[in-house]
């Protein structure tokens, strides 16, 4: 939603594996790992 701040360690926490092509536009995010959930 629209004025919703995203701060870099939320980012970073984010389980994200980039694909070798395009990684920047493919991508996968897996769950976390357990103990880890909010």
């Amino acid at each position: 939603p629209a004025g919703v701040k995203i701060t870099d360690a939320d980012l970073e926490a984010v389980n994200l594996t980039r694909h070798d092509f395009h990684g920047e536009w493919n991508y996968t995010i897996s769950p976390n790992s357990l103990g880890s959930e909010r």
